[in-house]
């Protein structure tokens, strides 16, 4: 712009840089008219298909603020921008602006002279605006130069050399940089000496970075060296610089006339004395801000000219900007220093591969884990890379697929985890995330490699100790508790003991060791879960299941606790509430917590109530006591883990503080969430949300037990039908012997009830070789001896009477006695499981033995299996596997019972193999006969 031969080539430069550096799709300049106040475009560079208005017209109540214009207008028009932007948007482009535009003010003689309007079709950075300003402030000293030397000149060579060896300057040091642009401003306009001041962002003043006296004489250099070395005189220079520096102007000649009174008056004394004429201060702009100042001394008895001045103007600029480009060089030195530092020093591994997917960056720990040197693959392709990977991970295959996928993608970030050979053995964390800049823009993938080999260590000795603590510690804890309860029974069930005899204090003492053994296996369970949560080992068992089922178990499982309180459980649960996606026994447990806090919370002659209520997509359980409350201060502290309020007050109320933490983990996993409301004196509320099942079990009416008559023309048959259909509380259905087999019911019976035929042992089979009717109580009425039939088949003789008949076969319907078979090679457990099973009217039979279990399946056809998993030989994972295998065992409900649950998967595969439930050693009474109740009635109901 400077070697331009005219004002208006001028501005066509300035476009023609604002094309080229900043990429703008517009760039117009409009000239003002002051005749007229309009604004007339005087060039353009735009697209042909963008046209835009020769002339507009400012309203008058915005031309005050466009006169007042002084720095860049930034704005987007689809915001709110100012009037103005909004007035100059609307004028030029009234249907499709660019995204963002930016108007600069072309100022001459302290006046606006024209505008500068800049438009992208997309954000910009903040550095464009820089480059503009720069842009337009050269352009503005440019077109003032040669306001003053005419539109036509021939340049001055040896000034246009100043400018290219100043134009060298941007690349060294800045303390170079000061003292070689110094010199060679003193050098130009012959100047005695100078200073450079610079501008401390961080002291916000000004700091002096140099004193030059050139060529003068030695005697000479010294006395002018005192104008910034004399701690008098320097203030004065130091005030005439900040004077300049904060007024925003860009000179000033300080004539040496001692005659004048002003603040400088010893600093005119002093150069007068010395023949000095003046000092001329000029500031240094730098993209619209000030970098610093030049002060300059004439030779004694000689002054500077106007055409130095504004050489100097232009020379000091450009030093302004080579002082920037310095600065920010340093600036980005240190950053890059700092950063490198950060990635050697790092314990993790750090590769960086750019757009091109080669590497840019690998530190030094990345190194170490590879065997490699930085020369070896810095620089290189991303296929030498996969080619060192090659040699050091186990499975650099899958390290290359996991790796190509995420390079594919400039969005995904991703982590695994993978095995190092070489040099060392060792287990690897890799992280992956995109490297994205200020403008979004991606500039290539990041690899973070975290050496967690001690780490997984000891998680492996971590579960290795707890899976040893389950096994070793819960089963004689099982043990204790069965045996505890068998000798002291069960009052609130009616269920004597074994001990009913013991002299009072005895049964004490007892019942004293069963509940401090419930609460050891409490504590155990509850840490064991926390464990399994913690390592996001605690696999859940999803399955539509009904409110009603999740609040009767838990219900059920508190009854006796609430009684030895004296609290009473209330259920308000409406009928025909959506099932809910959870795993039952989890959930059970969480309800379990909540109402057995509520009732330790509760005085005698209280109430609990369990509610349930639908909501928007989800289901809401509350558990309600009219206990003491909790302070609002005590809240938040509720479902941290070993936290307990209130533990001093009552140390009934002890336990291991791991309940409502453990409560949370589970909702949560189920996608739920859990709070509590509550008030001091007004007891508290605890709710919990869990998500409905994605599919509901249709609707259907509660249908009576059916009862089958299997018979062939023998008169007994009208008359015992008539006799059972009396009553609704079943349905009667008559099935000819001849059409036994294909002429099944659509649904399960109750009970089957033969006549007499000719051959009642092949009949009997014939019936029990069919699954449908392998595990149904069956009544045979005959008087005649019949030999071979099972032991559970009942056999009448026709001189009973219906009603008789009719007795027997409601009592057969309304309480059947299941067969378990109980599988446990614990000598001391197993009696234990089957007397247990034995006081709640089930029949039971007891192996040790894997083969001779699979032996006993075939003759006796259990209800249920009860199977331990740890078994010698054949363990419990082999059984339920071959129980699976054979179609007709594979229908009978198992239930696991197990004190090694930590083992690798092993619930996942009793749950993948076909049991129906899973059972951590200790188990108590009530928990067991649940869950055995419930897998052997969903199977009924199954095979309807």
């Amino acid at each position: 712009m400077y070697r331009s031969a005219s004002r208006e080539a001028v501005w066509h430069v300035l476009l023609d840089g604002i094309r080229s550096l900043t990429a703008a799709q517009v760039a117009l300049i409009y000239q003002l008219v002051p005749e007229t106040c309009q604004f007339k475009l005087f060039i353009d560079r735009i697209t042909p298909d963008s046209p835009v208005p020769e002339t507009f017209t400012i309203p008058h109540y915005l031309q005050h603020d466009l006169m007042l214009l002084r720095q860049p207008i930034v704005f987007t028009p689809e915001q709110q921008s100012t009037p103005l932007a909004s007035a100059l948007t609307n004028t030029i482009w009234p249907v499709q602006p660019p995204v963002q535009i930016v108007v600069l003010p072309l100022v001459d003689d302290g006046k606006v002279q024209a505008l500068c309007i800049c438009g992208w079709a997309e954000p910009v950075a903040e550095r464009y605006v820089s480059v503009l300003q720069f842009l337009v402030d050269d352009a503005g000293y440019a077109r003032s130069i040669l306001a003053h030397t005419g539109d036509v000149q021939q340049n001055d060579g040896s000034s246009l050399n100043v400018i290219d060896s100043l134009s060298l300057l941007y690349n060294p040091p800045l303390d170079q940089l000061v003292e070689v642009a110094l010199s060679q401003l003193l050098e130009t306009v012959g100047a005695a000496a100078g200073a450079l001041y610079l501008y401390d962002d961080a002291a916000r003043s000004l700091t002096l970075k140099r004193v030059t006296t050139g060529s003068l004489p030695t005697p000479l250099a010294t006395i002018v060296h005192r104008l910034w070395g004399d701690e008098t005189l320097a203030g004065y220079t130091y005030a005439l610089a900040t004077s300049l520096f904060e007024s925003g102007s860009d000179i000033t000649y300080l004539v040496a006339d001692p005659t004048v009174s002003s603040q400088y008056a010893p600093l005119h004394a002093f150069m007068r004395s010395y023949a000095l004429d003046g000092m001329l201060t000029l500031a240094m702009v730098a993209g619209g801000w000030q970098a610093g100042v030049v002060q300059l001394i004439p030779w004694p008895g000689s002054s500077f000219n106007e055409r130095q001045w504004q050489w100097l103007r232009i020379l000091v600029r450009q030093i302004g900007i080579a002082v920037e480009h310095a600065r920010l060089f340093e600036q980005l030195q240190i950053e890059l220093d700092r950063a490198q530092a950060v990635v050697e020093t790092t314990n993790d591994g750090i590769v960086v591969l750019d757009r091109q997917r080669r590497v840019v960056i690998i530190n030094r720990r990345a190194c170490y884990f590879f065997g490699i040197t930085e020369a070896d693959i810095k620089e290189k392709s991303y296929d030498d890379l996969l080619l060192v990977f090659s040699r050091v991970f186990a499975n650099s295959v899958r390290l290359g697929f996991w790796l190509g996928q995420l390079l594919g993608s400039e969005t995904d970030r991703g982590w695994e985890e993978f095995q190092v050979v070489y040099p060392k053995s060792r287990r690897l964390h890799c992280f992956s995330a995109p490297v994205i800049n200020r403008r979004e823009q991606y500039l290539g993938r990041i690899l973070i490699f975290r050496d967690v080999t001690r780490e997984r260590e000891i998680e492996r000795l971590k579960d290795e100790f707890i899976s040893i603590v389950s096994h070793e510690l819960r089963t004689p804890l099982s043990s204790i508790q069965g045996s505890l309860q068998l000798v002291l029974g069960d009052d609130e069930r009616g269920k004597t003991g074994l001990g009913d005899r013991l002299p009072p204090q005895v049964r004490t003492m007892l019942q004293i060791s069963l509940n401090n053994t419930q609460r050891l296996i409490r504590l155990v369970n509850d840490i064991l879960d926390v464990n399994k949560i913690e390592q996001g080992k605690l696999q859940l068992q999803r399955k539509p299941v009904s409110p009603l089922a999740i609040c009767r178990s838990a219900v059920e499982e508190l009854t006796s606790f609430a009684r030895q309180h004296g609290v009473t459980i209330a259920l308000d649960v409406p009928p025909n509430l959506p099932f809910v996606d959870a795993d039952q026994d989890r959930i059970v447990q969480v309800v379990v917590n909540l109402l057995s806090n509520a009732i330790k919370f509760s005085s005698k002659g209280q109430r609990v109530l369990l509610s349930v209520v639908y909501e928007t997509s989800v289901v809401r359980f509350s558990v309600r006591d009219w206990g003491p409350g909790i302070p609002h201060t005590d809240q938040q502290f509720l479902f941290q883990k070993f936290r307990q309020l209130n533990q001093a007050n009552n140390r009934e109320r002890s336990g291991t503080g791991l309940g409502l933490a453990i409560s949370k983990e589970l909702v949560e996993l189920h996608g739920g969430k859990i709070w509590v409301q509550s008030e001091p004196g007004q007891g508290s509320i605890f709710n919990f949300t869990l998500p409905l099942a994605k599919v509901q079990p249709p609707s259907s009416e509660s249908r009576p037990p059916l009862i089958v008559i299997v018979s062939t023309d023998h008169p007994w048959t009208e008359k015992l039908y008539a006799a059972l259909n009396v009553t609704t509380e079943w349905e009667v259905a008559k099935i000819d012997i001849r059409d036994l087999i294909k002429s099944l019911p659509a649904r399960q019976p109750a009970c089957i009830v033969v006549i007499d035929s000719g051959d009642l042992g092949d009949l009997v089979t014939q019936i029990r070789a069919i699954v449908l009717y392998s595990l149904i109580p069956m009544i045979v009425i005959s008087d005649q001896p019949v030999a071979n039939l099972p032991r559970d088949v009942i056999t009448l003789s026709f001189d009973r009477s219906v009603d008789d008949v009719a007795t027997i076969v409601r009592r057969q319907i309304m309480k059947p006695q299941p067969l378990v078979l109980v599988v446990d090679d614990d000598p001391n457990v197993r009696p234990v499981l089957v007397r247990i099973l034995q006081r709640h009217q089930m029949r039971v039979l007891s192996t040790g033995d894997g083969a001779e279990a699979l032996d006993l399946v075939q003759h006796a056809r259990p209800d249920a299996i009860l199977l331990d998993l740890r078994m010698p030989g054949m363990d419990g994972l082999e059984v339920l596997q071959r129980l699976q295998a054979n179609p007709t065992t594979s229908t009978i409900p198992v239930v696991v019972l197990t004190a090694n649950d930590l083992g690798p998967d092993s619930r996942e595969q009793a749950f993948a193999l076909g049991a129906r439930g899973f059972l951590e050693k200790p188990a108590t009474a009530e928990r067991l006969i649940a869950i055995i109740t419930s897998v052997i009635q969903a199977n009924e109901v199954a095979n309807e």
